[in-house]
């Protein structure tokens, strides 16, 4: 299979590395930065630079880059495709791209469209941290738009080659609202959080705990601000309910109430418990 590769950056590159180690697939790759090209040859994870020539034989067509960049990319791209050509991206947010899908699909009837999230990333953006490894024993959200059964099970074995555990379907607006809360929200805490003066002294004084809550701080502001911004009507109501259940936990501390606090502390243990038991539940499914 052919495939090309719009956006060199961490998933591009990792989707590249991870198909040329563990398959016969050949990668072409096009990122704005063309150092980023070179770096994505010498790092093997690419076969080579995009041309038009191998944009026009593409089986498979991934937009690892921003959903406006994707959104903009796409309808530049699909004119160039051969039928039977399936089109995918990587985006954070969904229902944006989704709709541009839509509106591609009523024009270009012979490409397939499918929205999908690959649930793996590091606090490093930048195709020199990409790895073959980064989606091993992940999930990948399939939200499809418009396609057949030979796309979705071209995009489906694909993932599975590169490492994928297993697929989650779901509509535009509802990974839009998970996502707002299993990745968006943890961005927003972690970047609130490390902005505490004590952090710059916190040398001797943290272990784990620091670390796993700071990691994520070390985004890209570009990147997360055009996925917060534009996903903020699912993103704000998730900062608001934080917030509210942050004020029980002071309110009870400040009053000394133990009983209270008790009471909030095993409801989180409590939750954890559920929320690890549905991982293991999804894990058995796959």
């Amino acid at each position: 299979m052919i495939v090309a590769i719009y956006g060199l950056g961490l998933i591009g590159g990792s989707i590249g590395r991870a198909a040329l180690s563990k398959t016969e697939h050949k990668i072409y790759g096009a990122d704005i930065d063309k150092s980023a090209v070179l770096k994505a040859k010498m790092l093997d994870a690419i076969t080579d630079e995009l041309t038009d020539d191998a944009l026009r034989r593409a089986d498979l067509v991934v937009f690892a880059v921003n959903p406006r960049t994707a959104i903009r990319l796409m309808y530049d791209v699909c004119p160039k495709l051969k039928k039977g050509a399936t089109v995918i991206d990587c985006c954070g947010n969904k229902r944006n791209v989704v709709a541009a899908m839509d509106k591609l699909n009523a024009e270009y009837k012979d490409i397939g469209f499918i929205a999908t999230h690959p649930m793996a990333g590091r606090e490093f953006s930048g195709v020199e941290h990409s790895t073959a490894k980064l989606f091993e024993k992940s999930f990948v959200i399939v939200t499809p738009v418009h396609s057949g059964i030979n796309d979705f099970q071209k995009v489906k074995s694909f993932y599975t080659e590169l490492g994928c555990d297993g697929i989650t379907v779901a509509t535009a607006d509802e990974h839009d609202e998970m996502i707002s809360y299993t990745s968006q929200l943890a961005h927003v805490l972690s970047s609130a959080y490390v902005k505490n003066p004590l952090s710059s002294k916190h040398a001797g004084f943290s272990a784990g705990s620091f670390k796993d809550l700071t990691r994520v701080a070390r985004l890209n502001p570009k990147m997360w601000s055009e996925l917060f911004i534009d996903n903020g009507d699912k993103l704000c109501p998730q900062i608001d309910y934080l917030i509210d259940r942050l004020k029980e936990y002071r309110d009870a501390i400040e009053n000394k109430d133990c009983e209270r606090l008790n009471a909030l502390l095993q409801d989180g243990v409590d939750k954890k418990a559920v929320a690890e038991k549905a991982i293991k539940d999804k894990r058995k499914e796959s």
